[in-house]
């Protein structure tokens, strides 16, 4: 038996360009995968490719419409019958590339790969050519079409990406650079495949009950057997060498599916972190031929069935429903909102690689993360981590805060997309859902609610999309759009409640509008017009010239990008709103260090309070994603929880207490009223705890407040007491032991001065074990 064997081609290439300023000719070696700006910036022709206050710093590269990358290679040396099949990861976005000069194929999606047999066309030396368009100049070769829209009444900064596949963060967001590059982003080689290979495995869960489990794979295979009549497909089921599991059945046509039943008390289920442990095996198939294997397959496979049951609406009475399931057991969610973690995507595929930012996700305690659907297909690194710990992945196909267009030759292309993306993700047990788009719907609600558009209207997310996974992954639920806006709920043309919700609110107003909020599951959630900031030197240096220029402005006007003056302005004058509304005060540019302090904890607190009532009012509200894990590029200040070099703010240390598997905490569930110690359990055994509740006053002097013994049935929240409310302004230490560890959490029982909160987080970071990490308090 002969295996694919790959060659890569990465590394140094040839890069050619027209520069835009005086028309020369520039020629530079360039690392592949790779995108053009560090080669810019190396080449002296642009001081910083992703400045913190300037949405033009690469506008003049956008128009350059003859990027050329090139490089040369030997043929490989061919077994009997192999071929040799010329793979691209990954080409951002509009091109064409050529071998040997003759024209191969041309490539129009940045999400896609591209490959195509070059047996017949290598030579001994080969040269590779890859050449690259201008987005922005092909986008105005388009028609134009007033149904498709790009984030409303913007004038036209976006509408440029209304025909291209490519990131849409490129285009400048709240959390990203306008930085609308070009490159070859994603791993160049050449697979040598053998006569006799499988081409597609699809593995996966039928179902799992008390008595009897059931997997199944769906395959395809080639081969240079001109009919098959003594071949046999063997399936097996291994636990390292061990076999669990092997049957052989005789093979009539190249493709086919195989159903297996297994034995309950013979197997380990796969379980999110929390509920149980991530039982992985691997699924060998073989195509046998007598005592010869032709060829086989081997991957890694866990058993598990994910459920969402869903309604598309919330009735008058507050009926609708929104709940995963996994294994049969309803689960509460508790995660974040995944960005590419750099605005060029072939590195953020690296330092995806890297490892260092998915380890936070289990160090968070979080058992989902949501992949939004602005950023980027993440690649095999990301779902290994995840399967290896637990972490179920929502996954947005790439669209967001748009109406895409109905024009058919796009719809094809994202179809081909889908159905890539599809086949190359869906054998990871972590992946939980595919989800349309990132707030299409909410769009049209909110852009177009007066018109006779519809959300079903949506030609991508209603036919394109769903086609894709019923065809390619149909044992994996489908989301149109999150957040979902039903027809009916339009044509109301009022507020709408949805079963899953991106929730945002001014920090002030936060608590109350989390309580009114009606949906069951929030896929993004956290305080919006302003956000926590990074004491990173780094970051402080780059912003610290505009934060002089515009620290006491007045508002100057709306805006959706980071770089401009207006988002600034408005981020803090909401921040500055925010610190006087908990503290009675401001605080200058020279007293950024208190500022950060001040409030990053009122960003924490609604971040705190958004998991904590939704944990406490469990059965109806089933899970929050919170937005977000990771700065995409170096900014003073975002929503993000982790800045670009991996320093943790300090919402960090509140969501990480939050997020606890067994977790004690006091919740106002109506503000009105007094705080409830709440325990939450959100593993499958149940939890036997000892408590201590300890206040401390304004001068730091602690009482016990509360102490006792509970018992937490599995899977479940339930209240444990109700506490007087107190005269004046306290911090409570929640502290509680469990299988012979302690655990901590913390309650702010109302406003302090700046002063007290300062000396409350000093106690909370000696408590909570993070003393010395606070950046805010170094």
């Amino acid at each position: 038996m002969r295996e694919n064997r790959r060659i890569f081609l990465n590394g140094e290439w040839q890069l050619r360009f027209t520069e835009p300023f005086d028309g020369k000719t520039v020629e530079s070696t360039i690392t592949i995968p790779g995108n053009v700006e560090p080669t810019l910036q190396k080449l002296g022709l642009l001081e910083d490719y992703m400045p913190a206050d300037s949405l033009h710093a690469t506008t003049p590269f956008t128009a350059v419409d003859d990027w050329s990358f090139s490089t040369a290679f030997a043929a490989p040396q061919l077994g009997d019958g192999e071929r040799c099949r010329l793979c691209f990861a990954g080409i951002d976005t509009v091109g064409t590339v050529y071998l040997n000069g003759e024209w191969l194929f041309d490539c129009q999606n940045m999400h896609m790969t591209y490959t195509t047999d070059v047996t017949d066309r290598l030579r001994p030396e080969n040269t590779l050519t890859v050449r690259i368009r201008s987005s922005e100049l092909w986008a105005r070769e388009r028609p134009h079409e007033v149904f498709s829209d790009a984030h409303g009444n913007r004038t036209s900064f976006y509408d440029s990406q209304c025909f291209l596949r490519k990131a849409r963060h490129q285009w400048g967001w709240d959390n990203a650079p306008r930085l609308l590059t070009c490159g070859i982003v994603g791993d160049v080689s050449l697979e040598l495949l053998p006569p006799n290979r499988f081409e597609e495995v699809y593995v996966y869960t039928r179902f799992v009950s008390e008595k009897e489990i059931s997997v199944g794979a769906s395959f395809r295979f080639a081969t240079d057997r001109k009919y098959l009549i003594n071949q046999r497909l063997r399936f097996s089921l291994l636990d390292g060498e061990r076999v669990v599991f092997s049957e052989e059945k005789p093979l009539f046509f190249t493709q086919g599916r195989h159903y297996c039943k297994l034995n309950p008390a013979d197997v380990e289920l796969w379980w999110p972190a929390g509920l149980g442990p991530q039982k992985l095996y691997t699924v060998l198939l073989e195509v046998l031929e007598g005592d010869l294997v032709l060829t086989a397959h081997r991957e890694s496979f866990g058993i598990r069935t994910v459920k969402l049951e869903r309604t598309a609406d919330i009735d008058e009475k507050g009926n609708g429903r929104f709940q995963f399931y996994v294994n049969g057991i309803p689960i509460f969610v508790k995660g974040t909102n995944w960005k590419p973690l750099d605005p060029l995507a072939s590195a953020a595929h690296r330092k995806t690689a890297e490892g260092k930012a998915l380890a936070e996700l289990t160090a968070l305690h979080c058992n989902m993360v949501r992949i939004w659907g602005g950023g980027i297909y993440e690649e095999q690194s990301f779902f290994d981590y995840c399967d290896r710990h637990g972490i179920l992945v929502w996954q947005d196909f790439m669209l967001a805060c748009e109406i895409p267009t109905r024009d058919r030759a796009y719809g094809e292309l994202v179809a081909k997309e889908a159905e890539q993306v599809i086949k190359r993700l869906r054998n990871h047990p972590s992946l939980a859902v595919w989800c349309g788009d990132n707030e299409n719907d909410e769009h049209i609600f909110y852009t177009m609610k007066d018109s006779c558009l519809k959300p079903s209207y949506q030609r991508i997310s209603r036919e394109v999309l769903p086609e894709a996974v019923l065809r390619h992954d149909p044992f994996r639920p489908y989301v149109e759009s999150s957040p979902l806006v039903s027809d009916a709920v339009h044509e109301r043309k009022v507020g709408y409640a949805s079963t899953e919700k991106h929730l945002y609110a001014k920090p002030w107003e936060f608590a109350e509008a989390l309580r009114n909020c009606r949906s069951f599951f929030l896929g993004e959630t956290g305080p919006i017009g302003t956000n926590a900031i990074t004491l990173n030197e780094k970051a402080l240096a780059r912003e610290r010239k505009r934060a002089l220029r515009l620290w006491d402005s007045s508002k100057l006007g709306g805006a959706d990008q980071h770089q401009s003056d207006e988002y600034f302005v408005n981020w803090r004058l909401n921040g500055k709103e925010s610190v006087l509304a908990w503290f009675g005060r401001d605080f200058s540019f020279e007293e950024i260090k208190d500022y950060a302090l001040a409030l990053n904890v009122v960003c924490a607190e609604n971040f705190k309070d958004v998991i904590e009532y939704s944990r406490a009012t469990r059965p109806r509200k089933t899970g929050v994603l919170w937005w977000s894990l990771y700065d995409m590029w170096p900014m003073l200040f975002n929503y993000s929880v982790i800045d670009w070099e991996g320093n943790r703010k300090l919402p960090y240390y509140w969501i990480r207490q939050s997020q606890q598997d067994v977790l004690l905490m006091a919740v106002r569930e109506d503000l009105s009223k007094a705080p409830v110690l709440y325990a939450a359990n959100n593993t499958l055994q149940k939890a036997s705890i000892s408590y201590t509740v300890t206040a401390y006053n304004e001068n730091g002097e602690g009482r016990e407040l509360a102490c006792g013994v509970w018992e937490q049935s599995a899977n479940s929240t339930a209240p444990i007491l109700t506490f007087s409310e107190p005269s004046d302004p306290e911090l409570w230490v929640i502290r509680w032991q469990l299988d012979g560890k302690e655990y901590t959490n913390h309650f702010f029982t109302g406003k302090a001065p700046f002063e007290t909160y300062r000396r409350f987080v000093r106690i909370l970071s000696e408590a909570g074990g993070f003393a010395g990490e606070l950046l805010e308090l170094s």
